[in-house]
């Protein structure tokens, strides 16, 4: 597959999560930034190739390119013995590479070290999803799984709390929650949420409260995000609690 752009290649050269090809680079371009890539491509032994800007748009759809692509391999899944943090997010029903990529922008800034989601061929969405993640896709651990709630036993083994985003009778506003320990946040997309498998897993459900009755429901992106949010703000309060 083909990286298009410097953030983008950036990240996956720095990451090591690839198999890496070729880094292809426009004859015409020099400046900071595409000397510190070719420095990347140099340590992983990458080879590089100074093309006309003619051979760089026959390789790409878009022109957002900024004349540096990267061929490389999809990704290879990540097991779960690979997380190191204490905040995990699993996203179910978000197909939308974009949507995911900024779902994962979001979750590497808010302090979490791994996504979960479902398998997913990733061989023709995983640049779209890069770029929109600004790169921080590939600083997460992320474990795909046919099998969700394997996973969550696992983590749970591992001392977990399993905190579900969903609206119930039994749900508490997820202030309430306690997301300063070891923490899964597990998010559905707006059309049909978390599977029932995934619910019965978990250990507490959470709401985000509306001001209203607004009978409609937040975006995966928006409440990953909020939930993100409130789990970050609450860790830097313990942590400044902490320090003081």
């Amino acid at each position: 597959m083909i990286i298009e752009g410097s953030l983008s290649v950036k990240a996956v050269l720095e990451n090591g999560k690839h198999q890496l090809h070729r880094l292809i680079i426009q004859s015409n371009k020099h400046s900071k930034d595409i000397n510190y890539i070719l420095h990347l491509a140099h340590r992983e032994s990458v080879a590089i190739e100074r093309v006309d800007e003619g051979v760089i748009d026959s390789l790409t759809t878009g022109k957002t390119h900024g004349g540096i692509l990267l061929e490389c391999e999809a990704r290879t899944n990540e097991n779960l013995t690979s997380i190191s943090g204490d905040l995990v997010l699993l996203v179910e029903g978000v197909e939308d590479p974009f949507n995911l990529g900024m779902i994962m922008r979001t979750a590497y800034i808010m302090g979490a070290s791994a996504i979960i989601t479902p398998y997913r061929d990733l061989k023709h969405s995983e640049p779209v999803l890069i770029k929109a993640s600004a790169g921080a896709s590939e600083k997460l651990v992320w474990h795909q799984s046919d099998d969700l709630v394997l996973a969550l036993k696992h983590l749970h083994v591992e001392g977990f709390i399993i905190n579900s985003a969903m609206r119930s009778d039994d749900s508490i506003e997820i202030s309430k929650a306690d997301l300063t320990g070891k923490t899964v946040l597990a998010i559905g997309g707006e059309m049909r949420g978390l599977s029932r498998s995934v619910i019965e897993a978990s250990d507490v459900y959470v709401t985000i409260p509306y001001p209203f009755n607004a009978r409609i429901a937040l975006s995966a992106v928006s409440a990953a995000s909020m939930c993100l949010y409130e789990a970050s703000s609450q860790r830097l309060e313990k942590n400044h609690e902490t320090s003081t």
